[in-house]
Order: structure tokens, then sequence, then C-alpha cells
């Protein structure tokens, strides 16, 4: 039985999408450390995932491609029904990913900007929760250094604030 961790707006929407999928042999869990795979509703923005596989239902069709740029493994469109949402809750849980081939073609084609190692490290341990001195610190340079790699880092990937590393894989 594949355990499920349901986030809407929406009470009353989240009820229903728990009752059709206990019907279907899901189970859903209240919280997400207990699931294997989330669903969430898309806002008008698409926020970061939480830290599990997990689908978004978009609200519009131009999200999909942020979506994946933001670390979910799949998505639907709106209307698509909910024998497809459960094909694609099962193949995330698999460890696959949801989503319209030229979308992905278009990601492989233009993956993320070369960082250097040191950006790297910066970059995930900033990801981590550390502050700026405990970086420098750990890796042995000056906090303005630190600064440094982080304004790089974040002009290389388009990010604004530090909690976006927190999804972004700098390991490669």
């Amino acid at each position: 039985m594949l355990k499920v961790w349901l986030q809407f707006a929406l009470t009353a929407q989240k009820e229903a999408m728990a009752e059709a999928l206990r019907a279907r042999g899901f189970e859903v869990v209240d919280l997400p450390f207990l699931a294997q795979v989330a669903l969430v509703e898309a806002d008008r923005e698409v926020a970061a995932p939480p830290p599990l596989p997990t689908v978004l239902l978009l609200r519009e069709e131009e999200q999909a491609m942020q979506a994946l740029k933001k670390g979910y493994m799949g998505y639907l469109y709106p209307g698509q029904g909910l024998e497809v949402l459960v094909r694609a809750l099962e193949a995330v849980a698999r460890g696959e990913v949801w989503a319209e081939r030229r979308l992905v073609a278009t990601l492989v084609s233009n993956p993320l900007p070369h960082l250097t190692q040191r950006e790297k490290e910066v970059a995930t341990l900033a990801a981590l929760g550390l502050s700026n001195e405990e970086i420098a610190e750990e890796l042995g340079i000056s906090v303005k250094t630190v600064k440094t790699h982080l304004s790089l880092v974040f002009q290389k990937l388009g990010i604004r604030k530090r909690s976006q590393l927190a999804h972004i894989r700098f390991i490669s």
C-alpha cells in the first residue's frame, strides 16, 4: 500500500482527494516524513517541493517547466483525471519522472549552469543552513569570499533567496 501525503489549500479538496485515493488502495498519511510520495496543489507561484518525491497538480500548463526546474518529480495538468493521477503517483514513488518528453528533453539539453567546485561546496553548505561565518570556518576561507561565491551561485542559477538553494542538487 503506497503512503501519500497531501498538501492542498482547501480542507474540503484535501479530504475529497484523500477519500478518492483511499478508494484506490492508497494510504493517506498526515505527515510528509511518513509518506513515500506527496501530492501538492500548485498555487499561483510554484513553490519548492517538500523533501520527498512529489507530484504537482498544476493550475496552468505554463507551470510545468517551472515545476520540473524546482525539483518536482512529476506534474499533472488540470482535468487529466484520477486514473492518470494514480499512475503518476505510483511512477514517482518508484523513482520515475512523470512529465512530457518534450519538457524533459528541453531540461536535459539545457542543464544547470556550470558551478566551480568551490561554488558547489559553498552552495551545498548554505543549503544545509550554515551561516556565512560557519561556511568560512568550515572551508578555511574568509566570510567575504563566501559572500562572493554565493553571489555568483545566485547569479548563475537565477535565484534570489538562500532558501532556494535547498532544492537544487549540486553533486555532479
